[in-house]
């Protein structure tokens, strides 16, 4: 029974390890450390409290994993069928097509008040900066898109780019 108990523990926590997302990590532990009393309170009743706590810690921190992967994943844009996306993404494409930094700037926070959940506002904001000569901006805008999504792109190609300026 031990064995079988380790063997559902290890991957509970290699599950947690290798996860990028820190609301995971917290979630397994969290739940290991919960559901190891609790189990280790029940399986007291029957005799069996060290394999009651790992099966419990187990159980735990597979569930807290779960729970954490959700509860720490990002904000989701709107759907693209709403008024608040057309709204955005109107402001989004005006600034596309003016030739003026400052409006489109402009342009590029008004899209980013309604709809803050998506990243190319932010690294087009950060464009328009790089053109105006201030990089401190720039780099923020990067930054900020790659908040959002880890994964953007062009955010994470024109953040290299600069730090080769």
């Amino acid at each position: 029974m031990r064995m079988a108990t380790m063997l559902l523990l290890v991957p509970v926590l290699l599950i947690g390890c290798e996860s990028s997302n820190s609301g995971s990590w917290t979630g397994a532990g969290v739940g290991a450390v919960v559901g190891g009393v609790a189990g280790g309170v029940i399986g007291h009743q029957s005799g069996h409290k060290w394999e009651g706590a790992l099966i419990g810690a187990a159980a735990g921190g597979a569930g807290g994993w779960f729970i954490g992967t959700e509860m720490g994943s990002s904000p989701k844009a709107a759907p693209v069928d709403s008024s608040e996306y057309r709204e955005a993404k109107s402001y989004y494409d005006q600034a596309n097509r003016t030739d003026s930094p400052e409006e489109a700037i402009d342009l590029y926070d008004r899209s980013i008040g309604i709809e803050p959940n998506l990243p190319g506002p932010y690294n087009n904001k950060g464009l328009q900066y790089l053109k105006m000569g201030d990089e401190a901006m720039a780099r923020q805008c990067f930054e900020d898109a790659l908040k959002i999504d880890p994964d953007y792109a062009p955010a994470r190609d024109n953040l290299r780019k600069l730090q080769n300026l």
